[in-house]
This record gives structure tokens, sequence and C-alpha cells, in this order.
């Protein structure tokens, strides 16, 4: 490997990013991705790192916009006693809102909110500048202009489709279920993560708090993150009577929609290749780390990067030290990230013989904590740099780009 003189043709397709989380949810951002807030590199969860000023000047052509609508219980139950305080405190209308919001009605408006900020944002770019477009299906995303960003729906957790009601049966919940899927195919949606935070009817999630190295006495030690969040693993298992998730999966490969294994239990992620190797389609998992550096359920093992590379798909390696590192060895190391991003990328590549399921999904804008170089998509080309010394030209465009590229040509159609 290596041998790379990067030339400035660098692209790269983001697996994973929530510019649509910011927008509809903060007040201060008004249907645009034109903004002037915080973009630094310490974590700000009003901050708004996918903004067109760092898109623009970026080696980005893709971002797979993760609509993310924020769970009910992950207010009544994920936050804790300081963050209810402060936000039931700070802004009571906007926190019952959250709990009484309908999460369909959400994610629909949600998607309506991304499609119109687009045309916004290029409502007021100057003649040469670079576009934004939202694409519906393949053949847009192989059609867009060299001056253009696509950005493609795709949906983080299924609660976002509902719960049953009280009255609704069994099979009257499916039924509203499939059209909903096929109202959201209809609307281009390419890709949808099964789990999120917390619990929902069709796949279990694993308990995505994030673990990181504290001093306690004289002694580090590695625990959970949770003085203002705490996230929940679900309780049951794939295959539960009372849940959806073979069908769920199989409707999603029927219609042509990817399947993101993100959040998804270990033991789930299993049942989900079967289902993918029967409809012969890739699979995704968007903004991950592997458990050879950092054993934890929310990561890749490599018996499961090399599965996924022989279905087609692509892991996305996420752009926070808090999943690609143990966290007592991130305690001695620092947060510069991309030589640890690029072990992971050199322990694939031994795993499966070549560089194809390699991809890189970035989690900017969500609940992470990004590098300390790599904090806004305009500063990618540092790992770009950075990968000449390990992979040539074709391999880092195949990492950065073409992989994903490969995997939604035959995942989304």
């Amino acid at each position: 490997m290596g041998g790379s003189t990067l030339n400035k043709n660098v692209r790269l397709f983001d697996l994973h990013a929530h510019p649509s989380l910011k927008m509809f949810y903060l007040p201060y951002l008004r249907s645009t991705l034109h903004a002037t807030v915080y973009s630094g590199a310490h974590f700000n969860p009003l901050s708004f790192r996918t903004r067109y000023a760092n898109l623009k000047d970026s080696p980005v052509r893709v971002v797979v916009n993760a609509h993310y609508v924020i769970e009910r219980e992950f207010i009544r139950r994920g936050f804790k006693q300081l963050s209810k305080v402060l936000t039931w405190g700070l802004v009571p209308g906007f926190m019952h809102r959250l709990v009484t919001a309908d999460p369909w009605e959400t994610l629909v408006r949600m998607m309506n909110y991304l499609d119109e900020s687009t045309e916004n944002t290029n409502r007021w770019l100057l003649k040469g500048d670079r576009r934004v477009k939202v694409v519906s299906s393949f053949k847009e995303l192989q059609g867009l202009a060299d001056n253009e960003i696509g950005i493609i729906h795709a949906i983080e957790g299924t609660h976002s489709l509902g719960f049953p009601g009280p009255d609704q049966t069994r099979d009257e919940f499916w039924e509203q279920t499939k059209n909903r899927l096929a109202y959201l195919k209809r609307r281009g949606v390419a890709m949808i993560g099964l789990a999120h935070f917390f619990d929902n009817p069709f796949a279990p999630q694993t308990d995505a708090t994030e673990i990181v190295p504290k001093k306690v006495g004289n002694k580090i030690v590695a625990e959970y993150d949770d003085m203002l969040v705490r996230m929940r693993a679900a309780e049951w298992k794939w295959g539960d009577k009372d849940h959806f998730s073979d069908e769920f999966v199989r409707e999603l490969l029927r219609l042509g929609i990817l399947v993101d294994l993100s959040h998804l239990q270990e033991h789930a992620r299993q049942h989900v290749y079967e289902h993918c190797a029967d409809f012969n389609r890739p699979v995704v998992a968007s903004h991950v780390g592997l458990q050879r550096f950092f054993k934890a359920p929310y990561n890749m093992t490599d018996e499961e990067v090399v599965t996924i590379n022989k279905l087609g798909g692509v892991v996305g390696l996420i752009i926070s030290k808090r999943w690609l590192v143990d966290p007592i060895d991130r305690y001695y190391a620092g947060n510069d990230g991309i030589p640890d991003l690029i072990e992971n990328m050199l322990h694939m590549a031994d795993l499966t013989g070549s560089v194809d399921v390699i991809g890189i999904g970035s989690d900017f804008d969500g609940l992470t904590h990004p590098f300390a170089e790599v904090f806004k998509p305009s500063q990618f080309g540092r790992i770009a740099h950075a990968m000449t010394r390990y992979f040539n030209d074709e391999q880092i465009d195949q990492i950065l780009f073409k992989n994903a590229m490969r995997c939604f040509e035959k995942g989304w159609d």
C-alpha cells in the first residue's frame, strides 16, 4: 500500500451526518444551511458543523442526512436530573412539544424542512458557488454536477415510524407501517437505521451511552459518561412475538432501502446479515468503530467486517475517538484521532484483503465528540493527506467515495 500523490480531486461520501437535526430543532437556525454559529473543536450540542460555509470548502460530494426524531423516552428517561432541571427550567414549552409530538408527523416535517432548507441555501449563493441538492434516487446521485453537493434522506431510529395505538391490532399496525415505508421510498429515503437510543417496535438497540476514562483514586477506569444523559439497551431479543423484526427488514430490502446496523444489538445484526444474503443486498454500519480496538457492543467484530464485505456493504468509521479507541488507551493518547482512524482502516484491509469495505460516517452534528483536528467537513482533507502514507490514490478514492457509491447502487433501487 501507499504511494499516493493525493491530487486535488479528493472526494468524500459521508455516510452519516445530522444537518436536519440542528436546523429543525434549534430555534436560531431557520431552514437554511447558512449560519454563523459555533462549529469549533469542543463539544457543543448547539453547534452546527455541517453548515454551508464548512461544506463548500470541503471535499464532500455526498452527505447522508440521518433524520433523527428525538425520542420521547430519551426526554423522559434518558435525561439525568441535572439535564431535566436545565432544559425544563430554561425552555419548558420546547420540551413539552418534544414529549407530546407525534414521531411520524415530526419525521415528515423534518424531511420537508430539509428540502426547503436546500432551496433557501441555494437562493443566497453567488454564481460559481457550490450548490446543495437533495437527491431522491441513485440515478440522481450519479447525475450530480461537479459543483453540486448531494444530500440523501435517511432515518436514524425506527421509533420515528410510530408505535401501535391502543386500539390497533397487530395486523393493522403492520399495514400502517408498510404504507409508511412505501411513502418513505417514494420520498427518496435511501437508508434506515433500525435502532437508536430507546425502544422501538422493530429492532433491539444497544446501550449507546459513551464510555470514558475517569480517575478513581490513583487508578484510571472506564465508566459511562452519564452525568447528563443515559441511554438504555433493549431487554428483548430479535424475533420476539410482540415486535416486527424479520418482516420489517425484509420489507426494507424488498423496497430497495438500505439497512443501517448502527445502534443494533450484536445478536440482532446476525439476523440482518442472513436476510441481506437472501435478497443479495449490501448492508451498512454507518458510524461505528471496531471491537478490535474498543470492545463495545456498539462496535463491529472482525467476523462482522468480513461478513459485511462479502455482502458488498460498507462500514463507516466514525469521526470520534470515543468509539475508535479503548477508553484507557485514549486517556494516555489525547484526542488526535487521525492515526487511530487509519489504524482501524488498515486492520479492516488486513481482514478482508482489500479496502472495499471501508468508509467514513462522521456523525457530525450528532451527540458526539469529533477529533480535535477534524471537527468540520472542511477539514476532511487532513484525513486524506494522512492516508497517503498507507494507501494509493485509487484506494483513497475507494475508501472515501467509491465504496459507498457501489453499496448505494446495489442497495438503493
